[in-house]
């Protein structure tokens, strides 16, 4: 039937319709001074090695099935699109299964980050109560990658009634299907399926913008988890300092300083003309710097994973 604004559901655009074109995260200069750079072996080496390391910390094998949140203090942060990214990246150097959960009890955007149009939610796998693989696969999407996604409402529609008690109810029997997953949770950290997830996360990847009210905020948010119940998942989280622009006012170096206070790892994920696009994200299409910022983070946080019991 047609929407509120009278569309039918066959006419309303796809989202990378709505962008005049899908850039490269890189500029054109940018690809071939590094294919020049490559070509005459200028650091290639370093870079090479840094990858190797940081994928063999990707691929160890898990103890138990392991649950790594992503949250910010507000919406807009760039968490789904750190959530897609990492759990691609997880994916892609793991030889088990990965998955990867919408868990924003708004219009949440990680189905469509990924490029995924997934047969069911969050809710209906909660209401399903599936007791084999078979019947679970059947409520999850999957990229040609491999990566299994599950948002937390069907496309279009608000998860608004989405609780802890139906988060756990749906994900409960996940973990002995799945070496990892992925959670990308609403903005905020005080609701209760936002607290409940934390509590069962193995670790977390805590995202802020590039900004100086950004980093400001995030510093009080990790303060605020530090005195209520949260200090061990903080030994255990990563800062991903997300630049929205090409040319941030901020000084980024100091508010990484800022965050990090010397105890927690902050990684600035550079501004990606790809990623600002707003649509599927195409790893081909992602920028060198941005793909290693996004492997250190997913490397830094499943290695703090582990040491979760």
């Amino acid at each position: 039937m047609p929407d509120r604004f009278g569309t039918p559901p066959g006419d309303v655009p796809a989202p990378q319709d709505l962008v005049r074109r899908n850039p490269h995260g890189d500029p054109m200069a940018r690809r071939l001074g590094r294919g020049v750079r490559r070509a005459m072996g200028a650091s290639a080496a370093g870079q090479v090695r840094e990858l190797a390391q940081l994928t063999a910390q990707i691929g160890v094998p898990v103890p138990s099935s392991r649950r790594i949140a992503v949250t910010s203090i507000r919406g807009g942060a760039g968490k789904s699109t750190i959530t897609a990214l990492i759990a691609g990246i997880l994916r892609q150097y793991r030889p088990d299964r990965v998955l990867a959960i919408d868990a924003d009890p708004g219009l949440g955007s990680l189905a469509l980050r990924i490029g995924v149009n997934a047969p069911s939610s969050l809710r209906d796998l909660a209401a399903a109560h599936p007791s084999t693989w078979e019947e679970t696969a059947a409520h999850l999407g999957r990229t040609p990658e491999g990566l299994f996604v599950l948002p937390a409402a069907p496309k279009g529609a608000l998860a608004d009634d989405l609780d802890h008690a139906t988060f756990q109810h749906g994900t409960g029997r996940l973990g002995r299907y799945f070496s990892t997953t992925v959670i990308d949770c609403g903005g905020g950290l005080v609701s209760e399926l936002q607290r409940g997830i934390l509590h069962g996360a193995h670790a977390q990847v805590f995202v802020t913008p590039g900004t100086p009210d950004g980093a400001l905020s995030a510093r009080a948010a990790l303060n605020w988890m530090a005195l209520n119940g949260f200090g061990p998942l903080l030994q255990r989280t990563v800062i991903a300092l997300v630049a929205h622009t090409p040319n941030p006012d901020a000084d980024l170096d100091r508010a990484a300083h800022l965050l990090g206070s010397g105890t927690l790892p902050v990684t600035l994920l550079p501004f990606d003309r790809h990623l600002a696009a707003g649509i599927a994200i195409a790893p081909e299409r992602v920028s060198m710097p941005t793909h290693g910022a996004a492997t250190r983070i997913a490397a830094d946080v499943f290695t703090r994973s582990l040491s979760a019991s």
